[in-house]
């Protein structure tokens, strides 16, 4: 049996620990209107590198390209301030 004392110190750690996982898991993200808006802009110049199965704001797997070829620049810039820091939009 677990004693009184030892669950008033451990209750207030495992709270901390479950606030602070939530708040780094908290990605901001871009909305499905706006990520379907990239997929149709992405057939219509016939791009194959941008994946979808991640968030296009996050800059991984082919959402910007580095060191470019001037003339070539493949980039997608965010703006991830929305709605206290959780939602996403493309701003170029």
């Amino acid at each position: 049996m677990i004693s009184f004392t030892c669950v008033a110190m451990l209750l207030p750690r495992l709270i901390l620990l479950v606030c602070l996982a939530r708040f780094a898991s908290a990605q901001p993200v871009l909305p499905a209107d706006e990520v379907e808006s990239l997929q149709v802009i992405a057939r219509s110049l016939g791009k194959r590198d941008w994946n979808f199965s991640v968030d296009p704001c996050s800059g991984l797997l082919g959402w910007a390209t580095q060191n470019p070829v001037k003339g070539f620049e493949n980039a997608l810039t965010c703006n991830c301030t929305f709605a206290n820091n959780t939602s996403c939009h493309v701003v170029s």
